[in-house]
């Protein structure tokens, strides 16, 4: 009973610490269905444009329960400059960002954006030294 205790607490020290990692492996393979679907589905003639806007209204379903139940509490009062914030934010990331990036992928692989991708937060970093 005692060795099948141990043995159990060590699996579950191992699944810890194991956590991010299976996270970040299983974060890259939404990424790469992700890539291959918006490619099919822009060779299949879809606007980059409508596609930006379902992949964020489909977020936003998935998402917002979570938000609601889970940082009920935690969340800000929302006051003016909150919310103009919010609002410009939200204008700017899903218009150039997903937009620019998918009219990107319309002219070339899915592999060529994906390591394009993986170069953002680099970029981040670098821009944010220079500003």
């Amino acid at each position: 009973m005692g060795d099948q205790t141990s043995c159990a607490s060590a699996l579950s020290d191992v699944l810890n610490k194991a956590k991010p990692y299976l996270a970040i492996i299983s974060l890259q393979f939404g990424y790469a269905g992700m890539y291959i679907l918006s490619t099919i589905c822009m060779k299949h003639g879809m606007s980059n444009f409508i596609l930006a806007t379902y992949r964020h209204v489909v977020a936003t379903i998935v998402i917002a329960p979570f938000a609601f139940v889970l940082e009920r509490k935690i969340r800000p009062k929302m006051t003016l400059p909150i919310f103009l914030r919010i609002v410009v934010l939200g204008f700017l990331e899903p218009v150039l960002d997903q937009n620019l990036y998918y009219l990107g992928m319309k002219f070339t692989t899915a592999t060529y954006s994906s390591a394009f991708v993986n170069m953002l937060p680099a970029v981040t970093f670098i821009m944010a030294m220079i500003f």
